[in-house]
């Protein structure tokens, strides 16, 4: 997605005279020919229908949803990218890209019933704590379920009584108010209800692990405002740690986000040369180059890409690839070869629309195709790597570095994640490949 905000009033100008010409049941066709003529009818005829459904359909029918429904309908018809987003959704997805927001930094998943207890439902359970966030602080842990918000019962009868997303809703809110979660967790006879004091969270787009000496893991998770700072930052620190000798860098299951921070990343890793080219509208073009000030160089990087990788994560990837600067490991990513840009609506409400296609620096585009890694290697079936000192090998033919020093919460949880993961595992073997070691 581009970051772009652009005001729509001549939207809102005409949506306000459909409305009116849908009070009034006035029709008024402009005696035009040609082009204008025809559009003019056309919009009369839609006035006409919203007349029709909102004083005729058998219920009641709120005028605002009538309207946010042919609008959702017009975008959805361009292709699957662009999309029409209501206040409420529209100002959720605005706090997730600048990556801060009111909330306790819970991330919730769908619910699914424990076949192990017999009372169990299928309440929502905690997928992912952000350190340092009110959740984290009070004790929350990943996997717990959640069992009630504010004393509401989020499932019943067997069944969710809202989805996750309206749960993670809910616990968002201006910092400072209070919102009572009820918790239940393996061990516990009770569920427990935390009192938690919302906070402005900063959803972290980047995380940074030293794995052992000369090897380095930095993830990122989505592109953010900050996103680029931040991965500035974890280069630093693994540097100075020893660890930058060799980088894996993860980009499974990033789903993209501003194109600005894509291509400035890219910019950390790339000397020189083109990293995304954009053409729009009316053969528009707009080149964006690497530049020598900055550049993060002296250390390989093993790149790792999946299915889920996609839009921004996809431009990094192929300008890393293209120039030769990564290895590419894993599965082909998505391929998602337009840019998306955000257009404020005078209401709250949003459109997110797709202006541009990009294409790589050896001129790919990936839309429908995506880019295929140097080393394929699958997310699931055993590997065994041949591995040196301080690997643990896990029981399931997947080996991963339990090299220790000092760790905190967040680094433990990484390695927790990491230490069955085959793709993972192969991009440590390249990595020590390339650092020449047995």
């Amino acid at each position: 997605m581009l970051d772009a905000v652009s005001r729509a009033s001549h939207a809102a100008s005409f949506l306000a005279g459909v409305i009116a010409a849908g009070a009034f049941g006035a029709w008024a066709v402009p005696e035009r020919g040609g082009a204008d003529g025809d559009r003019y009818r056309t919009l009369d005829a839609f006035a006409q229908a919203l007349s029709y459904v909102a004083n005729n359909y058998v219920d009641p029918v709120e005028e605002r949803k009538l309207l946010y429904d042919a609008t959702r309908g017009m975008v959805s018809g361009l292709d699957p990218h662009s999309a029409f987003f209501p206040p409420r959704r529209y100002q959720r997805l605005r706090q997730d890209t600048e990556g801060e927001y009111g909330g306790v930094g819970l991330t919730l998943g769908p619910g699914i019933v424990d076949d192990r207890n017999p009372k169990s439902q299928p309440w929502p359970f905690v997928d992912d704590v952000i350190p340092g966030s009110p959740a984290d602080k009070a004790g929350i842990h990943l996997d717990d379920r959640i069992v009630a918000v504010e004393g509401e019962a989020t499932a019943a009868n067997g069944k969710e009584t809202r989805d996750a997303s309206a749960w993670e809703q809910r616990l968002r809110g201006p910092s400072g108010t209070r919102v009572q979660v009820s918790v239940r967790r393996d061990g516990w006879a009770q569920p427990r209800t935390f009192s938690l004091v919302r906070e402005q969270v900063k959803m972290p787009s980047v995380e940074s692990l030293g794995i052992e000496p000369g090897i380095g893991y930095l993830a990122i998770r989505r592109f953010q405002e900050a996103t680029t700072g931040d991965v500035a930052t974890a280069l630093g620190r693994l540097r100075g740690r020893g660890h930058l000798r060799a980088l894996i860098l993860d980009l499974r299951g990033n789903p993209g986000g501003l194109l600005d921070q894509a291509v400035h990343t890219a910019d950390l890793f790339l000397e020189s040369g083109t990293i995304v080219t954009i053409r729009g509208r009316r053969g528009s073009i707009e080149e964006q180059v690497a530049h020598a000030p900055g550049t993060w160089t002296g250390f390989s990087i093993i790149c790792l890409v999946d299915p889920q990788s996609a839009s921004a994560a996809e431009i990094l990837a192929g300008a890393l690839q293209d120039h030769h600067r990564a290895v590419l490991v894993g599965l082909p990513t998505y391929g998602k070869g337009s840019v998306q840009t955000f257009f404020d609506l005078e209401d709250g409400s949003g459109l997110k629309l797709t202006t541009a296609r990009y294409y790589t620096p050896s001129g790919r585009s990936l839309e429908g195709t995506g880019i295929t890694p140097d080393i394929v290697s699958d997310a699931f079936a055993g590997e065994t790597i041949v591995a040196g000192k301080g690997v643990v090998d896990t029981g399931g033919g997947v080996v991963a570095s339990a090299t220790a020093g000092a760790m905190d919460t967040n680094d433990a949880r990484i390695r927790e994640r990491l230490v069955e993961d085959p793709q993972y595992a192969r991009a440590l073997q390249e990595a020590r490949r390339k650092l020449g070691s047995k």
